[in-house]
């Protein structure tokens, strides 16, 4: 009986092979009669292994960037700076899922609440600011096509006389398709500025006994961003070799005059309605002639000096 299992394990064995052997012919003889199998590997797939592949594909829609987090100068209170500009920061973070570098631009704008600050046409040095980033794709925030955020930021140098007030910053991105989402910040206070820049007061010479003659003037200029006043005192005029002046004879007025008509200086700060409006531009100065003459008592002798001191105040 062994004999005879060993011979049927022996016949099962050569008939393995000889099937895997016909199935091999047979793949060989189909790869021969059809090599267009062999680019097709899904029906090859299919005809050996049972499974096939197929096409996948979707389409991924453009999703409009949305700005937030827009803030203007850190939240804090704006200080301006006398006769000069002040640089102040409005920043941001703009996402765009599809990617920053799907970004066509950025715009910033800075401006006191109420205006109309929407293009670069509307800004005006008095309460619109605009910038637009036209290739924010390569900023230093925007890394690469995985990256879905843009750091929106600017500074602002802004004009010593910009309206006091209540100021905001809105962001707007824009991608390649339209205008996304906006954001506006918390306003701010745009604190007002009262300031004045004086020129000098030279009479030249004066004999000892006389007055001064001509017009002695100085120019008052407004320097902030609020119509101002100011109020005038002065010290006596002490002189180097002689003597001093006492401070009334000094006198003044906002037309030129002779002296006697003015007005006496004082130690103690006196009105004077000069009515000097906000500027509106760098360029053109807003300022009142203020007019001086002096009397030169007997007794003095050299270079007299003192201070007159013009100080700030609300328009009366």
């Amino acid at each position: 009986m062994e004999g005879i299992e060993n011979i049927e394990r022996k016949s099962m064995k050569m008939l393995g092979i000889l099937v895997l052997i016909f199935v091999v012919l047979v793949a060989l003889l189909l790869i021969l009669i059809y090599p267009s199998w062999l680019k097709d590997l899904g029906k090859f797939k299919k005809f050996f292994l049972g499974s096939v592949d197929v096409s996948v594909s979707v389409s991924v829609g453009n999703v409009l960037a949305e700005a937030s987090s827009a803030s203007l100068n850190g939240g804090d209170a704006i200080t301006l700076t006398e006769n000069t500009t002040t640089s102040i920061t409005a920043t941001g973070t703009v996402t765009d899922n599809n990617s920053c570098k799907d970004l066509a631009s950025v715009s910033i704008a800075v401006y006191k609440d109420g205006t109309t600050c929407a293009v670069i046409g509307d800004a005006d040095n008095d309460n619109c600011y605009f910038y637009t980033d036209s290739d924010p794709t390569n900023d230093a925030s925007c890394t690469g096509d995985d990256d879905v955020t843009y750091a929106a930021s600017h500074a602002f140098n802004i004009q010593y006389y910009a309206d006091g007030g209540t100021w905001e910053t809105t962001i707007t991105p824009t991608d390649i398709v339209e205008a996304g989402t906006p954001d506006t910040s918390t306003g701010v206070t745009l604190n007002d500025l009262q300031a004045l820049d004086v020129g000098s007061i030279t009479y030249g010479s004066v004999n000892p006994g006389a007055s001064s003659v001509g017009d002695n003037t100085a120019d008052v200029s407004n320097t902030g961003n609020t119509a101002v006043d100011f109020k005038v005192s002065g010290t006596d005029l002490t002189c180097d070799g002689r003597g001093n002046i006492p401070v009334a004879n000094e006198q003044y007025g906002l037309a030129g005059f002779s002296y006697g008509d003015g007005t006496a200086l004082s130690g103690t700060p006196a009105d004077v309605n000069a009515d000097l409006p906000a500027p509106s531009v760098a360029t053109v100065p807003v300022q009142d002639t203020s007019y001086w003459q002096v009397s030169v008592p007997n007794g003095t002798k050299g270079t007299c000096s003192g201070t007159t001191s013009f100080a700030v105040q609300a328009a009366l």
